[in-house]
């Protein structure tokens, strides 16, 4: 009786819920929270941009696809500006500008800006979210989705904010907060939100304009009809692959040009980030997106993008890989004789990816989201050559660039190759990673200033705010009502135009949207019919797998239909679209009757009304007469209010100007003060300086003396024993010669001298 085996399927998913367990066990046992499920990344760069990860001061260039956390610094040099995208949010930087990200996670955005300019597009705010820019000066938050310009000036120690369009609230250090609304722009000086000046529509600038094309861009993007706008780098899809459906995937992406032996995570390095762990960061400008979510499979041997089933909110992972090792000699060196490696290969759609951190249960279902297990559930390319990626041990841990180190894994190993845990963690002291080079840009040294964060907004400061609120959207409200009134009259003169022009367009829409229905259908029949045969075709194979030479020949033939009913297939769509073209032009010929009889209706029309008109001619010119005479008298009541108010604002300029002076005196004398301050401080660490000096100088020569001291102390002791000695040995009757020889002085037997070396 022949051993019972287990089916492959059962074996896999009992693999990934043994190891969702021991994460969700762990997670419980360290009490650690679920990383964020969003990361940022640099979008776009012109010029020098520079990068500091979190925990180092060291700058380097900056890389597209490296994700941006918590803690990490961007520094763009003069004249250069860049874009970085924070779910489906971007923020532009202009030039010479110093940007680090305080908080970045489900809920939070808070990024602190020290110098420079950023203009922050906001696209979506759900409830509970905030989006906040710290400065120096203040704090802003944005309260509803818009355009937001931020300008800090650190050498006057000034903030402007521009709102563009949306609403937002400034809060400043001591609990000052002000809603500000679309259309203005306020400059504050401290941190008690002091206005130093406030300006209405501002224009914009060359910055604003480049800032308005990039949203145009974002806008007219085709990938974001395929994937939310929340999967990060998805606007570098467009120009660099095609998007197409796919009867078993749904719709998937192709990139254009990819090198020879490319796979999914080959081209690229890994760095270890916290708290994901081992991160891949992909070498092509396109390569974010399509490694951090999703999943990727072959389609007639090209490699494919499967997003899958991403959902609203995606969840970021480091690397949706799995890792595969063995045990034993045979396998250490499977990569070379005397060298040891590590072996990866790309997830396929269906294939659960497990977390080498702690991860809670309801974090596994949501970056698992598109995990629908296959019948025939194994690892779709673990024993794979093609799919396999390999680098030497100490390559991975030094990231270095996978594309010219990579190796390929023997063929015969490939059947013992296990599902092993990603490398551990490395250890301080890591040699550098060949990537990071000295950046090109030199920002600036950090200026030790606290900047102002918004903190947990109290009852009474909600209803503040609240208020303002209100107060700014009742005044916005009452303007669009006053356009409003002025667009109606003119609307009323266009409505006739506009309805002919609607009808014709009315027209031409409904026959384009038979058309794209019929063609709809078509096509979806078209799928359909391919869904059907690819059943068939699969069905056919799975049977000359297990049936004899004679099955083999009856699957041959069923081929042969099913290449005949394709054929078939193809013939009715070919007939398909005649029909839908010959629907198409007598649609076009009713449309053209149709427009010539509503030309002639228009034509009698226009003839009613010139009578009409003639005859309101007559009557408007009396009222013409009686309308000039009223309007002669009211432009001389204007002209009177005209000189009264030219009066009124000569006299405001002159306050006007009064203050002005007033407050440039203020500010000259205090920058006087500042400067006398500073002398009276140089001269202070000047003279403190000379004290330091003498007092070290006095202390060296004390120190000599004791020193001197000490050995004439020490030649004292030595003289008196040598004395002593003498006078013990005197008593006796020594030799002559003996005597001789000890009568000798100290300093003949070696004894030092104060102020001499020793012979």
């Amino acid at each position: 009786m022949k051993p019972v085996r287990p089916h492959p399927y059962l074996i896999h998913l009992l693999v990934a819920c043994l190891l969702l367990f021991a994460a969700a066990m762990t997670a419980h046992a360290q009490g650690r929270a679920d990383p964020p499920s969003r990361v940022g990344r640099l979008n776009h760069a012109e010029g020098a941009v520079a990068f500091a990860p979190a925990g180092d001061n060291e700058w380097i260039d900056a890389a597209r696809n490296r994700p941006l956390v918590r803690g990490d610094k961007l520094w763009t040099d003069k004249g250069s500006r860049a874009e970085v995208q924070v779910g489906s949010s971007a923020l532009r930087l202009d030039g010479s500008t110093h940007v680090e990200i305080l908080a970045l996670d489900d809920q939070t955005a808070q990024l602190s800006v020290s110098q420079g300019t950023v203009y922050l597009r906001v696209r979506s705010l759900p409830e509970g979210e905030n989006y906040e820019i710290d400065t120096p000066n203040l704090a802003y938050r944005a309260a509803y989705p818009g355009d937001y310009r931020i300008d800090v000036d650190a050498a006057r120690g000034t903030t402007r904010v521009t709102i563009h369009s949306g609403t937002g609230t400034v809060y400043g250090d001591g609990g000052q907060v002000l809603a500000l609304g679309g259309g203005q722009q306020v400059m504050f000086r401290d941190k008690t939100l002091a206005q130093v000046g406030a300006q209405e529509s501002p224009p914009q600038d060359n910055f604003d304009r480049w800032a308005a094309d990039r949203n145009r861009r974002e806008d007219q993007s085709i990938s974001a009809r395929y994937v939310p706008r929340e999967v990060v780098g998805y606007q570098e899809l467009d120009a660099n692959g095609q998007w197409s459906q796919d009867a078993a995937h749904g719709v998937v992406w192709t990139p254009r040009t990819v090198p020879a032996n490319w796979a999914p995570y080959r081209n690229g390095r890994w760095e270890w980030i916290a708290p994901w762990g081992w991160t891949w960061i992909d070498e092509a400008p396109w390569g974010f997106a399509p490694f951090h979510y999703g999943r990727w499979t072959q389609i007639s041997s090209r490699w494919v993008w499967v997003p899958g089933r991403i959902g609203l909110k995606p969840v970021y992972a480091p690397a949706l890989v799995a890792f595969i090792g063995g045990s034993g000699a045979g396998w250490k060196s499977a990569l070379g004789p005397g060298r040891s490696g590590v072996t990866w290969f790309p997830l396929a759609p269906g294939e659960p990816w497990i977390p080498a951190h702690a991860a809670s249960p309801v974090y596994m279902s949501n970056v698992n989201r598109d995990l629908t297990m296959l019948p025939n559930a194994a690892y779709a390319f673990q024993r794979n050559p093609d799919a396999l990626s390999a680098l030497a041990a100490e390559d991975f841990h030094r990231g270095k660039p996978g594309r010219a180190g990579w190796m390929q894994v023997a063929a015969n190993m490939l059947t013992s190759a296990q599902i092993v845990p990603p490398p551990a963690m490395p250890q301080r002291g890591t040699a550098q990673a060949p990537h990071a080079v000295a950046t090109r840009a030199t920002p600036p040294p950090p200026v030790d200033v606290r900047p102002v964060v918004a903190a947990a907004t109290p009852a009474a400061v909600r209803e503040q705010v609240q208020a303002q609120a209100q107060a700014l959207q009742k005044s916005q409200a009452q303007a669009r009502i006053d356009a409003d009134a002025k667009q109606q009259a003119q609307a009323k003169i266009d409505a006739q135009v506009r309805a002919d022009a609607q009808a014709k367009a009315d027209a031409q829409v409904k026959a384009d949207a038979q058309a794209r229905l019929a063609a709809q259908a078509a096509t979806q029949r078209q799928v359909q019919e391919q869904q059907r045969v690819q059943q068939v075709r699969q069905q056919a194979q799975a049977e000359a797998k297990t049936r004899s030479e004679t099955v083999a020949r009856r699957a041959e033939s069923a081929k042969r239909e099913q290449a005949a009913q394709h054929e078939q297939t193809a013939r009715r769509v070919e007939a398909a679209k005649r029909e839908q073209l010959a629907e198409r032009e007598s649609q076009a010929r009713r449309a053209e009757t149709a427009r010539r009889a509503d030309q002639a209706r228009r034509r009698d029309e226009l003839a009613k009304r010139d009578l009409a008109r003639k005859e309101q001619i007559g009557k408007q010119q009396l009222l013409a007469k009686r309308a000039e005479k009223q309007r002669a008298e009211q432009q001389a009541r204007k002209a009177e209010q005209a000189k009264r108010d030219a009066a009124a604002r000569r006299e405001e300029q002159q306050r006007r100007d009064l203050h002005d002076q007033h407050v440039a005196q203020a500010r000259k004398a205090a920058d006087q003060e500042v400067q006398a301050l500073r002398e009276t401080r140089a001269r202070r660490e000047e003279a403190l300086a000379k004290r330091e000096a003498q007092e070290r100088e006095q202390a060296q020569r004390e120190a000599e003396l004791r020193q001197q001291q000490a050995l004439a102390e020490q030649w004292r002791r030595d003289r008196a024993a040598w004395e002593q000695q003498q006078r013990d040995r005197g008593r006796g009757r020594p030799d002559l010669r003996e005597v001789d020889r000890r009568n000798r002085s100290p300093e003949s037997r070696g004894y030092p001298i104060i102020g001499q070396p020793m012979s």
